[in-house]
């Protein structure tokens, strides 16, 4: 841990971290608070420790090691944050001992509560408003969230460095939580503002900050025209007779196709989770959509 400014808070700071993840809306939302707080810099994690090149940039002939990702702390006075943000997966064992560097910080400075954030990607039209969830290592704290009108994620995983945080935090006995906010499933590998946007007023709330919300709201209307596109295509495919429907299917409002396609989608993504034989099926219906690129990372995730 590189300490750049030793700083002293008035009180014990929450804590938000973030790291890459689906959609970037955990990343997009910490940093954008960040930015609009104008928190200051004053620690850093080196991660030339942690991480190992994969390949060698070449410019002009010369050939030189790639950047190497940021993993950086920021304060905030009224009230008092900390400020955590990282482009970086170390991957493993130097993923834990990343998060113990974070912890131990966490403690030093008596950190109260960490919040993370992460997308929740589900079968819903990006004209559909991004619902916020929580997951948290105290169950305590569900009904003061609950009273934020946040709702409890249904059951399942949060993968990622965003969810695992609640695991070590709480052997650290440190209360954490995750705000999740939906995106639409294709939207995973893509930057989904809308989510970002969500998060940002969710924390704006249970942090009691005020934040200005306008280029936020901008990035996610100029997003908006891709979506449409994306959205747009699935539903050409059905108006135009080319979409298969299954036997005994119910009749399908063409403005619902993009969700009906991603039901299918999310349904042939479970079956291939449990036998991998049937992620060829998988693999064709995205190819059939033109939308094996946005689910790429995630049909590779099927064979780890």
């Amino acid at each position: 841990m590189d300490l750049i400014n030793r700083h002293h808070f008035n009180e014990a700071p929450v804590m938000l971290a973030a790291w890459t993840g689906a959609g970037n809306v955990g990343i997009l939302s910490v940093d954008y608070l960040r930015r609009k707080l104008n928190a200051h810099l004053f620690a850093q994690i080196d991660m030339r420790q942690f991480i190992t090149p994969e390949s060698i940039i070449v410019t002009g002939g010369v050939a030189h090691f790639p950047e190497t990702p940021q993993s950086v702390f920021y304060h905030h006075h009224n009230p008092d944050l900390v400020i955590f943000e990282s482009n970086a997966h170390a991957g493993g064992k130097n993923d834990v001992e990343v998060m113990k560097a974070i912890l131990e910080l966490a403690k030093q400075l008596e950190t109260p509560r960490i919040y993370t954030a992460a997308a929740l990607p589900q079968s819903m039209s990006h004209t559909d408003p991004s619902k916020m969830l929580f997951a948290t290592n105290n169950p305590n704290l569900i009904p003061e969230l609950r009273s934020f009108g946040l709702e409890p994620m249904p059951d399942g995983a949060i993968s990622g460095l965003n969810g695992l945080m609640l695991g070590f935090a709480a052997n650290r006995n440190i209360d954490a939580v995750c705000l999740l906010a939906t995106i639409p499933a294709y939207a995973g590998g893509l930057t989904y503002p809308r989510g970002a946007m969500a998060v940002v007023r969710a924390i704006g709330k249970l942090a009691k900050v005020e934040v200005d919300m306008g280029d936020l709201d901008t990035d996610a209307s100029n997003a908006d025209t891709m979506f449409d596109d994306i959205e747009g295509k699935i539903r050409s495919f059905f108006t135009s007779g080319q979409m298969d429907i299954e036997e005994g299917s119910p009749e399908v409002d063409h403005q619902e196709v993009p969700r009906y396609v991603m039901d299918r989608i999310e349904k042939l993504f479970k079956v291939a989770a449990g036998d991998r034989s049937k992620a060829q099926e998988l693999k064709s219906e995205l190819d059939k959509w033109n939308l094996y690129e946005l689910y790429e990372n995630r049909f590779l995730d099927l064979f780890e």
